[in-house]
């Protein structure tokens, strides 16, 4: 499944339970539930790492509260950006996957072309918007 269709499908869900518990779900509510699901995911870890009590949980149940945390966090973060207009595939492209394409990987050694990838990418003018990564350029 792609990261866009993943965060329309989530964002769905929740709108969903919103309706049903009937409250306004904006995007200050949605970044509190990131909030509140990164403290979750916390705890979560706190138990998987041993440095707190297990509650009478068994490692695998341990270790599936801990992915199900993950997931929590992540699916909220996704609804999120959707709600707020965050093409999150694009941002991802721009932010992360620009590495990628570039020749110099420290931000000192980039010129003002690499530079410009970053904000080419968010935009779709790197020609990296037909769903496809173009490959990193070969260094020396």
């Amino acid at each position: 499944m792609e990261l866009g269709e993943l965060a329309r499908r989530i964002d769905a869900i929740s709108a969903r339970y919103a309706q049903i518990y009937g409250f306004e779900r904006d995007g200050d509510w949605l970044l509190l539930k990131v909030q509140e699901e990164v403290g979750e995911l916390a705890q979560a870890w706190l138990a998987k790492t041993g440095r707190q009590r297990d509650k009478g949980l068994t490692a695998t149940e341990i270790d599936e509260r801990f992915a199900l945390e993950v997931a929590d966090a992540i699916g909220m973060l996704l609804a999120f950006a959707q709600v707020t207009g965050v093409d999150v595939e694009r941002a991802m492209d721009a932010k992360w996957l620009v590495w990628d394409r570039r020749t110099n990987q420290r931000d000192e050694d980039l010129d003002d072309a690499e530079r410009a990838l970053e904000g080419h990418a968010l935009r779709g003018e790197d020609g990296s918007d037909d769903g496809t990564i173009a490959p990193r350029p070969e260094v020396g």
